[in-house]
């Protein structure tokens, strides 16, 4: 009989035999597929085209999705009775804000379903499917004011033209209660008529709310958008209609310049935003070397003051002093307060 010695050398013996018989196994395997090992077996054939899968019995919903959103997964769909294009928002998932986005986009269909103005996304349809919240709305046929941004600056005849159809809208919008609070290149659409058209309003809020308490737990108190951030909603204090009107006087310095306006004050005085009425003088004056007339410069650096009472009190005053021949005077120097 053997020892304990020659039965543990015995052993050893077999499994070195059984690891050399299945390294041998793997690499005739390998060899046979031409790949690096991987088991092809598994793998499926590459997509054609979009695949389609039906939702609600109603949309065909595109896969993949055609974007990722910071709270949204974002869908292309066709209607199935009409064949008319469509988008459809589901909440984003997989993070620990999962609540909170699927708050946000009942809520921003609530606001859309309420809102009806040519140069807001039409709210279609929302609905529930196997346990998560759809959003329809209208398929727009053109690109974000960002994606759209030329090598070039747009003309100020043309900025004004779509800074004004935009101001007749956050008019309509701020007199329905809703203040939209995420105004920028990438939320403004261009279509393809040249018409622009504001969307995303999965940030908005009631301007009526007087739940202080609410407000405190609400996440998105603070907002930022490097480049185009808007003092309140930075710093994550109170906002109103203003705030919305910053973002647009943001938006249009981008796009008469090229530079985003947040930079524009940091280079020209060592703060994101004019705090007083000579550094929005330094804005214009900035502006106009650049090409854009004393009228929409000294407009726009008002509207970008940090201070929200120092901006126009409204839509309708921006508007009407932005395409007013004669402007508007600008205020006295004064230093404002740098909270």
């Amino acid at each position: 009989m053997w020892g304990i010695d020659e039965a543990l050398i015995a052993i050893a013996l077999i499994y070195t035999m059984l690891g050399v018989n299945i390294a041998i196994l793997l690499a005739t395997r390998k060899r046979k597929s031409g790949g690096s090992g991987a088991d092809h077996t598994k793998l499926q054939p590459a997509s054609t085209g979009n695949n389609t899968y039906v939702v609600n019995r109603r949309y065909e919903l595109i896969t993949p999705p055609h974007k990722q959103g910071g709270m949204a997964t974002i869908w292309l769909a066709v209607e199935r009775k009409t064949g008319r294009k469509c988008i459809i928002k589901t909440p984003r998932r997989g993070t620990r804000m999962d609540n909170v986005y699927l708050d946000k986009l009942m809520l921003e269909a609530r606001y859309l379903k309420k809102l009806k103005h040519a140069s807001i996304v039409k709210y279609l349809n929302d609905f529930y499917y196997e346990d998560e919240f759809h959003l329809v709305i209208e398929y727009l046929d053109g690109e974000t004011l960002t994606a759209a941004s030329p090598r070039s600056p747009f003309t100020e005849q043309q900025v004004i033209a779509w800074a004004c159809q935009l101001l007749d809208a956050l008019s309509y919008v701020h007199a329905a209660g809703i203040v939209h609070r995420d105004v920028n290149p990438k939320n403004i659409m261009l279509c393809s008529d040249n018409t622009v058209k504001l969307i995303d309003f999965g940030t908005a809020k009631n301007l009526n709310d007087v739940d202080k308490d609410k407000a405190s737990r609400d996440p998105f108190t603070q907002i930022t958008n490097k480049g185009f951030d808007i003092p309140e909603l930075f710093i994550g204090g109170d906002s109103d209609q203003r705030c919305d009107l910053c973002g647009l006087a943001q938006t249009c310095i981008y796009l008469l310049t090229l530079k985003h306006p947040n930079e524009i004050c940091l280079n020209l005085f060592k703060s994101s935003w004019p705090r007083s009425y000579s550094e929005a003088r330094a804005v214009a004056d900035y502006l106009i070397s650049r090409g854009i007339s004393k009228r929409a410069a000294k407009c726009l650096a008002q509207g970008i003051l940090f201070s929200p009472d120092n901006r126009f009190a409204d839509a309708r005053a921006f508007q009407a002093a932005l395409s007013s021949a004669d402007g508007y005077p600008m205020k006295p120097a004064e230093v404002l307060s740098k909270k």
